[in-house]
């Protein structure tokens, strides 16, 4: 029971009770000091419609206890003296009412309104204290108008509720602030905090307010997103994660409001890795369809230019998401991406050098782009197997005659030598060949007419 309710019942206890007054809450010797009136019958016998009124500046409860109407009351009257009366002579006693320092809700204001209508009907009921009713009154209408016209007490100053909210929401506001910045912002529990709650409940009524706590829950969420992304940067650089796990922690990336430039540039990279897997499949598709077999070993490959298209895009992607030093589990098919791009690349040398027969610069290339092509599909490695054996084949042969028509020479055989030399150049041009075919041919001794 509120402080403010215990008074109120003990003034109506003590002033309105229709029985004679028990004994009050003291030693008997501690005067109480408060004005009042009491209603004094004549004689003990006496009718209370008998009783005059009694005005006093403060009392001393002598009663007898455990025995009513034994006792006596002492009351200091207004010339200061003191009068002993009986407590059989004594009807009431009705101290002045105390307005409470605190009024500050309708239920305590509903108080002060019984106060006054019991005032009111002890004075109906009892004429003689009539003017003394209405002057004790007096205090308690007006506390009881002056709530009613829109103000608050507290601590015995009267004022209106807009002060007192304001000056409610200031020290909330500054009791907020301290909480939320005491330790790490992020995670504060703002939703649930008991200031942050009776903050909104004002803001109702208070735009400026409403806009303030509107700021501290933009800030809260900004702060909380941060903290957020620092530990989803932090698991995304664990080489460890799965790419399941991976896709999970991108998503809530995603979920973001207002993503700060870390969290930007981790869905730029995101992005950019769904796009480069993307092209991926689609070079990969194209370079599938275009090498089907049935192929034809002797006539130069080149990829189509959709297939050109797709696999510089590709290249110029990668290249762009490298440099941007994405975290370990954000990634992309490296080695289909490094087999395309070779491929891209090396295959219109390769194409010339088998145009122009040089066979041993195509086999070199192919050496390179045999192995990763099985990253691009089965019908990409096949052919480039079935190219690396046609010029294997092509230069062993070279190699083969060559080397017969340099031992010929060795012997002094010019003509079979020549005749060697000429069977390789057939196979594949060499400047070494054709530079020794020259020096035989310049060496030989004229024929004889």
């Amino acid at each position: 029971m509120s402080l403010i309710r215990l008074i109120f019942l003990f003034l109506v206890s003590l002033a309105f009770s229709v029985r004679p007054l028990a004994a009050q809450n003291t030693d008997g010797h501690v005067p109480v000091e408060k004005n009042g009136f009491a209603l004094v019958k004549p004689q003990a016998w006496s009718s209370p419609a008998q009783a005059s009124v009694l005005k006093f500046t403060a009392y001393t409860d002598r009663s007898a206890r455990g025995t009513p109407g034994a006792g006596y009351f002492v009351f200091r009257l207004p010339n200061q003296t003191d009068r002993q009366i009986p407590v059989a002579q004594i009807v009431k006693v009705v101290p002045q009412p105390e307005v409470p320092k605190n009024i500050s809700s309708q239920a305590e204001c509903e108080l002060i309104k019984k106060a006054i209508a019991d005032f009111r009907s002890l004075a109906t009921s009892r004429p003689v204290a009539q003017a003394l009713c209405m002057e004790m009154i007096k205090p308690l209408d007006e506390a009881v108008e002056k709530f009613e016209s829109g103000q608050i007490k507290i601590e015995g100053v009267w004022k209106t509720k807009t002060e007192v909210a304001s000056q409610e929401a200031s020290s909330y506001e500054t009791k907020l602030k301290q909480e939320f910045y005491a330790k790490n912002p992020a995670l504060f529990e703002l939703e649930s905090n008991v200031y942050y709650i009776k903050l909104l409940e004002l803001a109702k009524d208070d735009a400026a307010l409403s806009a303030r706590l509107t700021a501290l829950k933009s800030e809260h969420e900004r702060l909380r997103a941060r903290e957020e992304s620092k530990a989803i940067v932090s698991k995304l650089n664990d080489p460890a994660l799965s790419s399941n796990e991976a896709a999970l922690l991108v998503k809530r990336l995603k979920g973001i409001t207002d993503p700060d430039i870390v969290i930007r540039s981790l869905l730029n990279q995101a992005q950019l890795a769904e796009t480069i897997d993307l092209l991926v499949n689609e070079a990969r598709s194209l370079i599938e369809a275009q090498f089907a077999p049935p192929q034809n070993l002797e006539k130069a490959p080149v990829l189509s230019p959709d297939s050109r298209n797709v696999a510089q895009k590709l290249s110029q992607d990668f290249d762009e998401f490298k440099s941007t030093s994405p975290p370990a589990a954000i990634t992309v098919p490296v080695e289909s991406i490094v087999a395309i791009r070779s491929l891209y690349e090396k295959l219109p040398a390769i194409a010339s050098s088998l145009q122009a027969r040089d066979y041993l610069a195509a086999n070199t290339a192919l050496a390179a782009l045999v192995e990763p092509s099985g990253k691009i599909g089965p019908h990409t490695r096949e052919l480039l197997l079935g190219l690396q054996t046609f010029t294997t084949t092509k230069v062993a042969g070279f190699t083969k005659l060559r080397d017969e028509a340099a031992a010929l020479q060795k012997e002094g055989k010019s003509k079979p030598a020549l005749a060697k030399y000429q069977e390789a150049l057939a196979i594949m041009p060499s400047p070494e060949v054709s530079a020794e075919m020259t020096r035989i041919t310049q060496t030989e001794p004229p024929k004889k007419k």
